[in-house]
């Protein structure tokens, strides 16, 4: 049975974009434009790979990771943004947020959809992270991951206001 792959970007275009690409990679996938509609969906399916945008209205992504987390512990991730300021690597943010919330992958924007494609694949292939490790990881997502999802979130918007 092919994925389930859940797109949360406050962007209609890039949610088509990104979502078209993926359904013709075969994965199943469904879209939202909020936090809230994300996680209705996530009540409503158990997603294998969420994409999130960092800056959302509502709330950051890596807050709303760390609330999917609460709803599908097992849940993969790429967190993806344009506006974090750059001379932060792709490899330094991804080592950041995977101590804070367990996020898999951070990409800066644009991201092409073959590189999402890609990225996805790699993550459920297992390539970003052993099973043992995420699962013993994941049980421990609870209160204090939200916190510290927090903390990480504030941190990454004073980077964005220097940049502005």
């Amino acid at each position: 049975m092919p994925a389930r792959v859940l797109i949360v970007d406050d962007e209609a275009n890039v949610l088509r974009g990104w979502a078209r690409a993926l359904r013709l990679a075969g994965y199943r996938v469904s879209t939202a434009s909020t936090a809230q509609e994300a996680l209705n969906l996530a009540d409503e399916h158990p997603f294998d790979v969420t994409v999130l945008d960092f800056l959302m209205p509502s709330m950051t992504g890596i807050e709303l990771l760390a609330r999917l987390r609460k709803k599908v512990p097992t849940i993969r991730s790429v967190v993806i943004s344009g506006r974090i300021d750059k001379k932060h690597t792709a490899d330094q943010l991804t080592s950041k947020l995977r101590e804070a919330v367990e996020a898999d992958i951070y990409l800066h924007k644009p991201v092409s959809n073959q590189d999402l494609t890609e990225t996805i694949e790699k993550l459920l292939g297992g390539a970003e992270r052993s099973w043992k490790e995420f699962a013993s990881r994941s049980v421990n997502a609870k209160s204090t991951k939200i916190k510290t999802a927090k903390n990480v979130a504030k941190e990454l918007k004073k980077s964005l206001k220097k940049k502005d």
